[in-house]
């Protein structure tokens, strides 16, 4: 008699309801084997989702704060449920939108000190001068710490990058080296960031642009150099979980880590992606040569997890454009980052994706994703850009709810065995998790890759 090997667990009909591909809870643990993120049971797992900061001004003044100090303020202990309150919202629409990952800024505005004047050359977020140990003490268990949780309850992991951005030139140890080590030293200490490990990951710095060693010279080591001493005080702390390595060139440059990579167990790799970058743009959208030069800039793919943590995009439009980190003229968008159309960059770039099949993203905010002002409004996640089909909102809502059912996340407690499922034996009605007849238990095979009831059991077809 011919028989059909399936994954089963045996489970109550009742109870199991909401466990459905990426909308597992609580989260499932992940860590990196080789080339991928995996779970407890070695199942690839695939991430996608957006960035996000709790800076008022980023998110277009929706949040009030107490104005203790003035209009502007807005980021004192009185103004954290103020912050809190909105990101619920915001979670709500991304759960809806099938994010699974939230990329999280430990925001500066929190942690600088407004009493401190600011020193030094370094413009914007890459000055640290106004920082503040004990303000990162403070506001780490009261927002940044419960926005990981909340964002978890909705089914996101977490990558947390550090406040503020790279000075422009870093050298090993130098004083920006001494920050990030003091960041991630405070940050893993924290008795909830050793305890959520499998679902919280640390990106140890954003965008890199020049690294030289201690004597000022370019040096193939000099990223790994910089990095590593962190990597091993996050480990000396007891920080088991994910910590992603940028490159430089804004992190789009890998190539020295492929002989000098950091060491560990749990290492990937955070890569940002423009139009532009990479050769490929709307003018040169060819797909294999987008994968060729991302594979020769970033050869880590081949080794070890990566995450895009930025990436955008929306129509050239009329209107003043702007000029990038590389002091390329952009043209006037719909309010990206990067100009480009999803037929022709975006085409380029998922090819990317589903090329290496390694690439988690994070969109570059939660307005590149989601109408956050309709959200608020009505409580319904629709696409940003008023649904423009070129822009990144339409495309990634389309192409994260095809992606919800592959490369996911089981529970950490599912038992999964290979128990034979006998083709011929009385057929059984087969349901989906929310209560649909899909057929009977002789046809399980040509059912679509999922999880199914039947005879009181729940079948994982993979």
């Amino acid at each position: 008699m011919k028989k059909r090997l399936l994954s089963t667990l045996i489970v109550a009909f009742m109870g199991c309801s909401a466990t459905v591909a990426q909308g597992v809870k609580p989260l499932p643990t992940l860590h990196t084997e080789g080339r991928w993120l995996v779970d407890k049971h070695g199942n690839h797992v695939v991430l996608h989702g957006v960035m996000d900061t709790p800076n008022v001004y980023f998110n277009g003044d929706r949040w009030q704060g107490t104005k203790e100090r003035g209009w502007w303020d807005h980021y004192n202990e009185a103004s954290v449920g103020y912050c809190l309150d909105y990101f619920d919202k915001v979670f709500d629409g991304l759960e809806q939108a099938k994010c699974n990952v939230f990329r999280l800024h430990l925001d500066p505005a929190w942690t600088n000190d407004p009493d401190k004047q600011q020193t030094g050359t370094e413009t914007g977020e890459a000055n640290i001068s106004r920082f503040s140990e004990e303000r990162l003490k403070t506001f780490l268990p009261i927002l940044y710490l419960p926005l990981a949780e909340k964002a978890m309850s909705h089914g996101m992991y977490v990558v947390v990058r550090p406040p503020g951005v790279c000075p422009q030139d870093l050298k090993v140890g130098d004083y920006y080296q001494d920050y990030l080590m003091t960041v991630w030293d405070i940050f893993t200490q924290q008795p909830l960031v050793k305890q959520l490990a499998g679902q919280l990951s640390i990106e140890l710095a954003n965008e890199p642009v020049r690294l030289k060693n201690a004597e000022g010279k370019e040096d193939p080591k000099a990223l790994h150099d910089y990095f590593q001493p962190i990597v091993d005080k996050i480990r000396a702390n007891g920080f088991t979980g994910i910590i992603w390595a940028p490159g430089t060139g804004w992190q789009s440059n890998y190539k020295s880590y492929k002989n000098y990579p950091i060491e560990g167990d749990n290492i990937g790799y955070a890569v940002h992606d423009y139009t532009g970058w990479y050769g490929c743009s709307d003018d040169t959208p060819d797909p294999d040569n987008k994968i060729r030069n991302f594979h020769q800039s970033v050869p880590v793919v081949d080794v070890a997890p990566v995450i895009i943590t930025e990436v955008d995009w929306s129509p050239e439009k009329p209107g003043a454009g702007h000029y990038n980190e590389h002091g390329d003229y952009v043209p006037a968008n719909y309010g990206t980052w990067s100009t480009g159309s999803t037929s022709k960059w975006g085409k380029a770039f998922k090819a990317t994706l589903d090329h290496f099949g390694n690439i988690s993203m994070t969109l570059s905010g939660t307005g590149c994703l989601i109408d956050i002002d309709k959200l608020l409004a009505t409580g319904k996640a629709e696409p940003a850009f008023d649904g423009l089909e070129e822009a990144c909102g339409k495309a990634c809502m389309d192409w994260y709810a095809a992606y919800y059912n592959v490369d996911w996340p089981h529970a950490d407690d599912e038992e999964t065995g290979l128990i034979p499922v006998v083709e011929g034996s009385e057929p059984q009605p087969v349901y989906t998790l929310q209560g649909v007849r899909v057929g009977t238990s002789d046809k399980l095979g040509t059912l679509p890759r999922g999880i199914y009831l039947t005879g009181g059991k729940k079948q994982i077809i993979r």
